[in-house]
């Protein structure tokens, strides 16, 4: 999703660019599937980054994305020569073709991978910002009735919060995309739709729909037969709703305004958000103390054992401030005991498939922020963390381990093959 990367999800790899990015390669392994855990989970597990600035690969698709590499240089090879460093050394084109690639992918396969592009075309599977066609349960052939358009490269959080929320209720929609201001022109048949031009939009049952909070209560109150994401009457989680919206519209603010300000000026700004997320921990725990009590087992949710709105508006942020944080002013919040009731919401979030399937990774957000806000100021003990987060020093090189960023718990092995199927679908 990062804004280098961004044309790589709407055409075809150029391959003397992507050779040319080392990184690049990878994200554009990965872009397609934008939120399936591009940089973390797919793109650094999948690749080596060698000091010459050419990608490679370990594992059993060694010989595969050896080829790769090879189609990406022009599909050129030198031929024997007893002079290896001669120009005029005659070359032949050695590489395997990229439905020879294909074939040889798809024998290390699992059943479960080779379904995949049918699964996103027939709209089932799990959530992957690839999909066009999100039916669940409902039979083949279902006209969804929720149209909702979104940005492509996956940057914007209030389309994410309306995308969780769907994702969890499991209600069929479709999707458009459409740009983001700050990386292109809408185009005029949306801005007939929505003459503002925000995103997110929706039609529900033809009724354009076109704020996020809007969009989302529309959702709740127009499926009734689906899934509640808020409290039913008499819930003793009711009255706690409206507070816990306040507070997430105030660290959202903290956040923002910390980021945007000189570091000398940030101190006041930093004990003031730190405040607040002590705040959010301390509901966070009142939640699940009511959840236990209850009888009805933790969750780590804000509203007790499942999720509801509330963590549907949350989620977004919390993600960007989890992955901004240490880039930028030098502040871990993942792992951190001060916390420890927001790390386990985290790791409840990141439980479902609603959102681990379109959760961002820490380089895509610390990269997309500044071209939507404007300029975020580094503090210099942020250098170490932003080191990592950018692959120097080593930070993406295998075998991963937890840093700043959670490492994931998906084999490596399965996250080579998803790199390297996006690599081939893009072909």
């Amino acid at each position: 999703r990062s804004l280098l990367f961004l044309s790589v999800a709407t055409i075809p790899l150029c391959s003397a660019w992507i050779l040319n990015t080392p990184v690049g390669l990878i994200a554009g392994a990965c872009i397609p599937s934008l939120r399936s855990g591009c940089l973390p989970s797919v793109a650094r597990s999948a690749s080596r980054v060698t000091g010459k600035g050419a990608i490679r690969f370990s594992g059993n698709l060694g010989g595969i994305i050896g080829g790769l590499t090879s189609v990406l240089r022009g599909g050129m090879k030198s031929a024997p020569n007893t002079n290896p460093d001669d120009p005029s050394a005659r070359s032949e084109d050695t590489a395997p073709s990229w439905g020879e690639l294909k074939s040889m992918l798809e024998d290390s396969q699992t059943e479960e991978e080779r379904r995949f592009r049918s699964e996103l075309a027939a709209g089932r599977g799990n959530a992957n910002a690839m999909a066009s066609i999100r039916l669940f349960g409902a039979p083949d052939g279902t006209e969804p009735r929720v149209l909702l358009y979104r940005d492509y490269a996956a940057w914007c959080p209030y389309c994410e919060k309306v995308w969780i929320m769907l994702e969890e209720k499991k209600i069929p929609y479709k999707v458009e995309k459409v740009n983001m201001r700050c990386y292109g022109d809408k185009p005029d048949w949306f801005m007939r739709i929505s003459p503002g031009g925000g995103i997110p939009v929706a039609k529900i049952d033809g009724r354009v729909i076109s704020e996020s909070n809007d969009i989302m209560q529309a959702l709740e109150d127009d499926f009734p037969s689906y899934r509640a994401m808020l409290p039913a009457a008499g819930d003793p989680h009711g009255p706690r709703v409206a507070p816990l919206l306040r507070l997430e519209r105030q660290i959202f603010s903290a956040w923002f305004r910390w980021l945007v300000t000189p570091s000398r000026e940030g101190d006041a700004m930093q004990l003031g958000f730190e405040s607040l997320l002590t705040q959010v921990d301390r509901e966070l725990q009142q939640a699940r103390d009511m959840a236990a009590a209850a009888g009805a087992g933790p969750g780590g949710f804000f509203l007790g054992s499942e999720t509801s709105m509330v963590d549907c508006m949350y989620a977004p942020f919390l993600e960007r401030m989890a992955a901004s944080l240490p880039y930028y002013k030098g502040l871990v919040i993942r792992g951190n005991p001060r916390w420890p009731h927001v790390n386990a919401w985290f790791d409840a979030m990141e439980s479902l498939p609603s959102f681990s399937g379109i959760q961002g990774d820490y380089y895509t957000h610390c990269h997309d922020l500044p071209p939507q806000i404007g300029n975020c100021f580094s503090h210099p003990s942020a250098q170490p963390y932003a080191d990592a987060i950018d692959g120097r020093g080593g930070a993406w090189t295998l075998p991963l381990t937890d840093g700043v960023e959670p490492a994931g718990k998906r084999p490596e092995d399965a996250a080579r093959r998803e790199a390297a199927e996006r690599i081939i679908a893009n072909a």
